[in-house]
This record gives structure tokens, sequence and C-alpha cells, in this order.
């Protein structure tokens, strides 16, 4: 049995069931599989949860991850979707990751749109008052259109029920990072050593590939980048998945 701890973060809204598919794979393969989840995202989707989300930052669910990591024997191996992903790009600078592989990440400080539809969904917070306060739910029509586009509806609906709340100022940090004070997001690169296996769906409307390349070449020859055709943003949960799990795990070995 491997001792080499593989870490999966989810992305927002979300929980660590939408990396039990990947999990469960590794865990069979021999790998000590650890589904940590950010502070609050373990509360009912109450007020509660809302009241205790807002003003939550990246930063917090970095260092929330950071001290979990702490608890392991070695350094991991994370496999990150989403904010997970760059969650994953964080705990890089800071030199507490073996590697990294990022499905469809979340884009860093310094990265830009690169399609109409990354720009219209910036208005759309733009639209939307000072969400950054608030702790938004899930809204399914968005959903579907951006990170859902391939599955078939009955899927896009199961999906979405299961998401909830996320805080506001963490979306704020994401998209409008050019404007954030604190810099949340912004990777230190002559810290960030891991090697990092970028994973990006054709298909994946809210990190185009086209935009996921421009994050994977800032980091040279520590990136490999790879489109998966057809895929959209949660294509770890899409019929198939297992060719995703079965790359990871190819590169994993060969590191």
């Amino acid at each position: 049995m491997s001792l080499k701890p593989i870490v999966f973060l989810h992305g927002t809204n979300a929980a660590p069931w939408t990396m039990a598919p990947f999990s469960d794979y590794f865990l069979e393969r021999g790998f000590d599989c650890h589904s940590p989840t950010y502070r609050f995202h373990d509360l009912a989707d109450t007020e509660a949860r809302s009241e205790a989300l807002k003003g939550t930052s990246i930063k917090d669910y970095v260092d929330d991850i950071a001290d979990f990591i702490g608890t392991l024997d070695h350094r991991p191996i994370v496999i990150g979707h989403s904010l997970g992903g760059l969650i994953a790009q964080l705990l890089s600078s800071r030199g507490l990751i073996e590697a990294g592989v990022l499905i469809n990440s979340s884009i860093i400080n310094g990265t830009l749109p690169t399609t109409d539809m990354e720009r219209a969904l910036g208005k759309g917070f733009m639209s939307a008052g000072r969400f950054w306060e608030e702790a938004p739910g899930q809204d399914f029509e968005l959903l579907a259109a951006y990170g859902l586009n391939t599955m078939p509806e009955h899927q896009q609906h199961e999906i979405c029920d299961r998401l909830s709340t996320e805080s506001g100022n963490v979306l704020y940090e994401l998209f409008f990072w050019m404007y954030d004070i604190n810099q949340t997001t912004k990777v230190d690169f002559s810290k960030a050593k891991a090697p990092l296996l970028f994973l990006s769906g054709t298909e994946d409307k809210v990190v185009p590939p086209s935009t996921a390349k421009t994050m994977a070449d800032r980091y040279g020859d520590l990136a490999t980048f790879v489109e998966i055709e057809g895929r959209c943003h949660y294509m770890q949960l899409e019929e198939g998945w297992q060719d995703l799990a079965r790359r990871s795990l190819t590169w994993i070995q060969e590191l």
C-alpha cells in the first residue's frame, strides 16, 4: 500500500462529495486519501451557514487546508477541482504539496478572461449588488449554462440541488482579483516548485482552455496542460470520469 497521501479539494458552493468518485478510485489503488472541506462548508444549508460564510476569504480556506496538511506524515499530492485547483496552486507557493492535479482550476491573480462568456459572467456579478457582503446560493440556469452544459438535464438538477451557499467575498476574490487589495489569489512563482497537471475541459465555460492555458504557461516546465475533449467544468462527475482519473494516475506514477 502506498504511503503517498492524496488530498482532494472541492470547488465553490460544494463539499467533498464532488470529489468522491476520484477519491474512491485512488483509494482502491492503495493511496492514502483525504477529503477535507473548507470552514463552514460542513454546515447544513441554513441561514446560520450563510451568516457564518459572510466575509470568509480564500485565504481562510487555504489556511484550513494548510493546517490539515500539517497533520500528515508526508507532503501530499493535491487533486483539486475549480477553487480546489486554485487552492492547490497557493499551497504550492507555500511549499506544502508534492504535486497537484488541477481539474478546471479557477484562475489565479493575473489571469484575464479570453472569451465573451467569461466576460459576461463577470458582468453578471457586477449587476448583483454588494454580493461580496453576502453568501449567494447556486443559480441553476447559470450553472447549467456555464458548468454543467454537457450533462443531461436530470444530472444538472441533481448536482445543483446538492450545492449550497458560498462566501460572496470568495467569489469576489476569484473574479475581481484586480480590485482585491489583499491580492489573495496571487501566486509567488519563486516559491511554487511543485509539478502541476492542468486538466481543462474543452466545453468548460467558466475557465475555458484558452484561459486555463495562459495560467498554466506561467509555470513553465513545471506545468503539463491537457485538454479533455467534450467535457464541462464538472467533468469529474461526468459519465466517463474514469478516463480522467486514469490520466491523473498515470501522471502521478510518472513523477
